[in-house]
């Protein structure tokens, strides 16, 4: 079954700071991989991110949550591993 993926506005800004090259291939690695079978490719988080889970390629992480009742992912952050968990998402 394949995830369908949506992209939080933080992820979409998260990319722009990301040179295009890495950005094409975190962007095709999401849609050929991760939305195939993200739980089991996918490492649960703990602490104040507990229900999400990351996806690593290479020193960037890929925050997600998942939605199984409607099969959906949206991509939270992503953003180098020693940056990613310092600001975490806050609703407006």
């Amino acid at each position: 079954m394949t995830y369908s993926i949506q992209w939080h506005e933080a992820a979409i800004n998260d990319l722009k700071i990301i040179d295009r090259q890495t950005q094409t291939k975190i962007i095709a690695r999401v849609k050929d991989y991760l939305s195939k079978d993200p739980i089991s490719l996918g490492k649960p988080l703990q602490g104040i991110f507990k229900g999400l889970y990351r996806y690593r390629y290479g020193s960037y992480r890929i925050i997600y949550a998942i939605d199984r009742g409607s099969v959906v992912i949206l991509i939270l952050r992503i953003a180098d591993r020693k940056d990613v968990y310092e600001d975490p998402i806050k609703e407006n």
